[in-house]
């Protein structure tokens, strides 16, 4: 199984509940977390405070983490382990936290910026881990980019179709691998957010614990390898 599904998964259902939880804010989409701010802040919405410190704290983190996978990768460590380990303890607080916490009430308050705070590191250590670290062709938070992947690829498909009749030879041998490929991200990261949805409603922010329990599995999983995997080609 790809690592990248279970992510696109964890990222679907995260993202739902931060903007379920965290007064309409993306952690993950970032081009999302500009345009809301924007729009608040003209609409005189207040709710541009916090997305105005997620966007801020997501650049500045993922500097860091940026930095610190350089570092691990000098070190020879096995980076996509550590990483995925620190993702799931950060995961974790932002569960505990938002539990404890429970329904935030204002942007303003100190509790929402501290939650915010533990989700948009999780989050952002998540994107950072996809591109820096497993080198992955399929992002899980960025469903635009997989859509356009897969619509390709479907074409790569008929063109092999016209072809084989003519000549009896595929021109894109791998367009029906790159199609499922791309279609199992989407289709994660949708089931993610529906989930999400669901489980916020339900239970709020201790739904967190499954998508907790799912980025321990990838560590776990990427410890079990002899070597990261890597996205399908």
């Amino acid at each position: 199984m790809n690592i990248e599904y279970i992510l696109a998964f964890v990222a679907g259902f995260a993202e739902a509940v931060c903007v379920l939880g965290l007064f309409t804010s993306f952690t993950t989409f970032i081009t999302g977390t500009i345009v809301l701010s924007i729009t608040d802040f003209a609409s005189n919405n207040p709710n541009y405070i916090i997305k105005l410190f997620i966007l801020s704290a997501f650049i500045f983190l993922q500097i860091f983490w940026i930095y610190l996978i350089k570092i691990l990768n000098l070190q020879k460590r096995n980076t996509a382990t550590v990483m995925l380990f620190i993702e799931s303890c950060l995961m974790f607080l932002f569960f505990i936290l938002g539990s404890y916490v429970g329904t935030l009430t204002s942007p303003y308050a100190a509790n929402t910026f501290l939650v915010s705070f533990f989700a948009v590191a999780a989050m952002s250590l998540h994107s950072t881990i996809f591109f820096r670290v497993l080198n992955k062709k399929a992002p899980t938070h960025f469903m635009t980019g997989n859509s356009t992947n897969l619509f390709a690829a479907a074409l790569e498909m008929l063109d092999n179709y016209r072809a084989y009749k003519s000549t009896g030879e595929a021109p894109y041998p791998q367009a029906s691998t790159k199609a499922k490929y791309y279609f199992g991200v989407i289709f994660c990261f949708i089931l993610g957010v529906t989930l999400g949805t669901v489980g916020y409603k339900m239970w709020g922010f201790p739904s967190l614990l499954l998508p907790v329990l799912l980025v321990l599995l990838t560590a776990l999983l990427s410890l079990k390898a002899e070597r990261p995997p890597t996205a399908t080609s």
